[in-house]
């Protein structure tokens, strides 16, 4: 009996001595299993900072490259502006092309002449932009000969981290607003007095066609007319005034160029005397911009004015005293002319109506409008250059 008993006491010892190693290992494996999880969840957090940082400046790249070509889209612009020939881009294509004669556009070799460059500094880093003209892929993008008005900006960005984006941008000339006629109007036209002359033959040499001098938009629901009394002075292929379906967008087309206006205003502008207010010059074209529904009349009254580029009024237009303009009179309201025979308008260029509930579009006095693609083309380069396509590369 004591010899068994014996037996059970050693063999409890053992086990606990057993039991002692097995709480060892296992605190141990459980040391291990916590420092590897601590270590893996470093790993990932540092690689996800990593990551996002890596994330940050790309998308900071790719914003600074969209902004070099935002720049080199403007200085295309000013560089058309003021060139020799404004329809089309061959001066300025030929202005960038290396030594070796023909154009690269972007490449690690390329020997092209940057249209635009800069450094920006962003979140405390730096960033460099280089951005490139080429012809567009009709013409074939080496060709300095541009035939169509369509150019490519390829814009390249690098910053830290070996971060680079690239983005290319197809532009084109603006064409502007396809008239079919000197005067349109969405609403009536009253011709008064024998001191009118309007003539839709381009007295320009800049591409454009002859056309009506007037037009008014009439369709069937809303039929509108133009009346001539006292024998107004007409000219133009056709020579009579037409009406058509020939829809345009007029408050869109103020919306789009207003963010371009250099000049906005908030009353009306009266010159007195024999004084005459000046927007612009034969040398710098301008873009105006009034909110006339913002007036108690809901109308823009411009006295003894002259004007070089384009005119864009929200709301009806009246052009009283002498008046001189050259370039584009965009109104999405009617446009009225007064004063006598002494009080002269000289509108070369073009006039776009819109319609009001107030009356018609009404010509007075001794007032000339005449086609100009020239002085069309000069007041449209003061716009954007419209965008065909973009992407990032």
């Amino acid at each position: 009996m004591q010899i068994a008993r014996k037996i059970t006491n050693f063999y409890r010892i053992q086990c606990l001595s057993n039991e002692n190693g097995f709480i060892l290992i296992a605190v141990l494996t459980l040391m291990v299993t916590l420092i590897l999880v601590g270590a893996t969840t470093y790993i990932v957090t540092s690689s996800n900072a990593k990551i996002g940082g890596n994330y940050k400046t790309s998308e900071t790249a790719l914003q600074v490259a969209m902004a070099g070509a935002e720049k080199a889209r403007e200085t295309l612009r000013a560089a058309n502006a003021s060139s020799t020939t404004t329809t089309n881009f061959s001066e300025e294509l030929a202005a960038h092309v290396g030594a070796n004669g023909v154009l690269n556009g972007y490449s690690t070799t390329t020997d092209d002449t940057v249209l635009v460059s800069g450094t920006m500094a962003i979140a405390g880093k730096s960033y460099v932009y280089n951005a490139y003209v080429t012809n567009d892929s009709t013409d074939g993008a080496s060709n300095t000969t541009d035939s169509n008005g369509q150019v490519t900006i390829t814009s390249v960005a690098t910053g830290p981290n070996n971060s680079k984006a690239l983005v290319e941008t197809v532009v084109k000339l603006s064409t502007g607003i396809n008239s079919p006629a000197t005067i349109y109007s969405k609403d009536n036209v009253v011709l008064n007095g024998s001191s009118i002359n309007i003539s839709g033959n381009d007295a320009g040499s800049c591409g454009g066609t002859n056309m009506a001098p007037v037009y008014t938009y009439s369709i069937p629901s809303d039929p509108h007319t133009t009346t001539q009394n006292g024998s107004p002075s007409l000219s133009g292929s056709p020579s009579t005034p037409q009406a058509g379906s020939n829809s345009i967008d007029l408050q869109g087309y103020v919306d789009t160029m207003k963010g371009a206006a250099t000049i906005t205003l908030t009353a009306d502008v009266s010159a007195g005397g024999n004084g005459t207010t000046s927007y612009g010059s034969s040398t710098n074209y301008v873009t105006v911009y009034s909110d006339a529904t913002q007036q108690g009349d809901g109308e823009l009254r411009l006295n003894n004015v002259t004007g070089y580029g384009i005119l864009l009024v929200k709301g009806n237009l009246q052009l009283a005293g002498n008046v001189n303009w050259h370039g584009i009179i965009i109104a999405t309201g009617v446009v009225t002319t007064s004063g006598g025979g002494s009080n002269s308008k000289n509108i070369q260029g073009q006039i776009f109506s819109g319609a009001s509930a107030l009356g018609d579009t009404t010509v007075s006095g001794s007032v000339t409008v005449g086609y100009n693609s020239c002085e069309v083309k000069k007041a449209y380069a003061m716009q954007p250059l419209p965008v065909v396509n973009w992407k990032q590369l």
